[in-house]
């Protein structure tokens, strides 16, 4: 086989005259797919933002804690507040960060309540529009809520059970370099630890932990041959990464680390259908909420990857739509809409499109329009409006230069000429 070609993902071609000045505005929020940013936020560099998913429906339970409590429990199993103080043993809270215990042993100012209120609702990982109402809250109600807080973290951190295991000492066990079902038991408790603990938690493991998860990770990447104990070992290192990111800290942490999205890229694998799943979730997610330059970077991973396999770096993602999950089918088109509709050039986007119709995915779209399920059927639609959208554009553009061929110096100068 061939080795795959490479494109410029970093430098695509510059735009042909009448590119997306022409263009019909773009519809990047799909029918039923969720709230994008508004329209003060679109306004400000004058063109639409890239494509949008709620990133509940994308990631299902990893990234839609951004907007939750973290408190173990449904809504309906949550003690009333004032209740808290009575079930505090019942909850999962670390010890508070040091910059609260400061407070514990003092009368608190007004001042310091309210900076106090601040940092709870940070290390609850609430955003900005539940942290809204929280604040306009009286006086007396957010002091009341910030000692309820200090007095629910502080016991909670006393009264530790001997199954429950401090940032530090997942740490040590993480460096003893377990490979068998030991590292799997270990890896379940840090991904449940991730999910329950506040975010002064996650950070408290993520200053030396990260860096050992991909440590792990890329260890049972290379190993060969893979048998199960070591492909359990990778879905539940995805998984603590899932959870890992699910706050600003974590997402901010894995987009900085140069190894992440190389180490998932090599995780692709459509013979673990769950894995893989999780991985195209996670990649997802990471091009539509990451910076300008994410983009360039997936590529570039997906492009490294493939090389390593020689193989067409789409062929992966294609062949995951082919799997039975509809599950993994979903999370596939997902990727391939979110890597489709990012770049803001014309010509970059028919590119990555026509690409992964090379790579197979002309023949398989067919077949996907006859599953019934309204995720996938969402995808679909979200890829073929955007198709449609770009071939507006692209025949704009056309139409643009025969009439510059047609008419060099213009038809007002034609006419006058003709006089």
């Amino acid at each position: 086989m061939e080795p795959p070609q490479r494109y410029s993902d970093s430098s695509p071609p510059p735009p042909a005259r009448g590119g997306r000045e022409n263009k019909l505005l773009r519809r990047k929020v799909p029918p039923g797919a969720g709230s994008g940013p508004g329209p003060e936020d679109a306004a400000v560099d004058g063109r639409k933002p890239k494509f949008h998913l709620n990133i509940k429906t994308l990631t299902d339970d990893m990234l839609d804690r951004f907007a939750s409590i973290r408190i173990p429990g449904s809504r309906k199993e949550r003690p009333p507040l004032l209740q808290l103080k009575q079930s505090h043993s019942s909850t999962d809270w670390s010890s508070p960060p040091a910059d609260v215990v400061e407070f514990i042993p003092k009368p608190l100012s007004e001042r310091e309540i309210l900076a106090l209120f601040e940092k709870m609702m940070e290390d609850m990982n609430l955003n900005e529009d539940r942290k809204t109402p929280l604040r306009e809250k009286d006086f007396n109600t957010k002091k009341e809520m910030v000692m309820q807080y200090i007095s629910t973290a502080s016991k909670a951190g006393s009264l530790k059970s001997s199954r429950q295991i401090t940032a530090q000492e997942f740490i040590l066990e993480l460096k003893s370099g377990a490979t068998d079902e030991r590292l799997v038991t270990c890896l379940e408790s840090l991904r449940v630890s991730l999910t329950s603990n506040p975010v002064s938690w996650v950070e408290n493991f993520g200053h030396e932990g990260l860096g050992l998860l991909l440590d792990v990770l890329e260890r049972l990447v290379e190993t060969k041959p893979q048998d199960r104990v070591v492909k359990r070992s990778q879905h539940k290192i995805v998984q603590c990464l899932k959870a890992f990111m699910n706050n600003k800290y974590g997402l901010e942490r894995i987009m900085g680390e140069e190894r992440s999205l190389s180490l998932l890229a090599r995780a692709i694998d459509p013979r673990q259908t769950n894995m893989m799943t999780d991985v195209v979730k996670l990649l997802s997610a990471i091009c539509i909420v990451g910076e300008e330059n994410i983009l360039e970077k997936i590529l570039e991973a997906l492009t490294a990857a493939a090389e390593e396999r020689n193989i067409d770096r789409f062929s992966p993602i294609v062949e995951g739509l082919q799997d039975n999950s509809v599950q993994l089918q979903v999370a596939c088109m997902q990727l391939i809409n979110a890597l489709v509709t990012s770049p803001d050039d014309l010509d970059f986007r028919l590119h990555i499109r026509n690409e992964f119709m090379r790579s197979g995915l002309k023949e398989i779209l067919p077949q996907l329009t006859c599953i019934k399920n309204d995720a996938l059927d969402i995808q679909l639609k979200v890829f073929n409006e955007h198709k449609e959208e770009d071939m507006i554009e692209f025949s704009h553009r056309l139409e643009d230069i025969r009439s510059e061929l047609e008419y060099p110096f213009g038809k007002e100068e034609l006419n006058m000429y003709k006089q």
